[in-house]
């Protein structure tokens, strides 16, 4: 059995990916000899370096997972172990203050790391090419979608027409448009309108937003109660959590095309269905007053889903690739 050691912060109870990661990885925990000892963990020391971690948690280790805020630590040499890392937005590291997909690369490359682990393999939207990060990293990469708790995320009793749930800013042109517009489109249905929250990562607990904010388990029950869910996944067309959460919750995706989307399953008119800045005013109002449609098309992305992109079935995958 494959021995990883995971050094990434606890994410439980934090907003998004956080917490989807955790999940994933005691997930993987099911199906590999895990041990946990990032921030969080009862297993952390502050402070300590990798070699010393791995020494005392798990010598055996094959694999050692990093966290995503020591990229600027280059990783130990001679070592017995081999090194990868999570990475999800490819257009820089604001963490780090680096701002370009090539800085972003340069960083890992410098890192040392034997292989980096993407949720997007592509970035559009910049001047650069869209491939830049994946051709552009000298460690070996694997293209590790997100996937999503089925028990987490599920059907309930339809409450909402149509919703959106979101964070919004420059890189989401589709998403202003949607939040400045989608009342008066949809005037006499039931609109639920409501913008993610904002602050850094391992700031935005779900327990002390609870109550202002639809996140944790409210955010997965509103899915389960919406019809379908209207967004846009950014310039970047990055393949975002959203994709694999409404599915799951038997809520129809309306949103523009994320790369990769074929590969995933995301078929326009089949899985969900694709709008743009320019149709998605009318296709909304179609969607409203064609109530059969919206739900052929819902029950074929959950089963796309609950097929395809559970914790379970990417965790399977993941060690496939991993062990090969």
């Amino acid at each position: 059995m494959t021995n990883i050691l995971f050094l990434t912060r606890r994410g439980e109870g934090y907003v998004g990916a956080p917490q989807t990661r955790h999940e994933f990885e005691q997930e993987l925990a099911k199906h590999a000899n895990c041990a946990f000892a990032g921030e969080g963990w009862s297993l952390y020391r502050a402070n300590e370096s990798m070699d010393m971690t791995v020494t005392r948690v798990m010598p055996d280790a094959d694999w050692v997972i990093d966290k995503d805020n020591n990229l600027h630590n280059k990783k130990p040499s001679n070592r017995s172990y081999k090194v990868g890392v999570f990475i999800s937005d490819l257009h820089g590291k604001h963490y780090y203050r680096v701002k370009t997909p090539t800085g972003f690369t340069d960083m890992l490359n410098a890192a040392g790391y034997d292989r980096v682990w993407m949720r997007y393999p592509f970035i559009h939207g910049t001047s650069y090419s869209p491939d830049v990060v994946c051709k552009g990293l000298t460690a070996e990469t694997q293209w590790v979608p997100w996937s999503i708790n089925p028990d987490k995320f599920k059907p309930y009793a339809n409450k909402w027409d149509v919703t959106f749930i979101g964070s919004r800013g420059t890189c989401y042109p589709l998403r202003n448009d949607i939040w400045k517009n989608i009342h008066s489109v949809a005037q006499g249905y039931k609109v639920l309108r409501r913008e993610a929250p904002k602050g850094k990562t391992y700031t935005r607990d779900v327990k002390s937003l609870d109550s202002s904010h639809l996140v944790g388990e409210n955010y997965a029950k509103t899915l389960g109660e919406s019809r379908m869910l209207l967004f846009g996944c950014s310039v970047y067309r990055y393949a975002i959590q959203k994709f694999f959460e409404a599915p799951a919750s038997h809520c129809l995706v309306v949103s523009n095309k994320p790369d990769m989307a074929e590969r995933l399953g995301f078929v326009d008119d089949k899985t969900y269905v694709e709008v743009s800045n320019d149709n998605w005013k009318e296709t909304l109002l179609y969607l409203l007053e064609t109530p059969s449609y919206v739900q052929r098309i819902a029950d074929a992305g959950m089963e796309n889903v609950l097929k395809n992109h559970t914790h379970a079935v990417r965790a399977k995958q993941f060690l496939r690739e991993l062990t090969d």
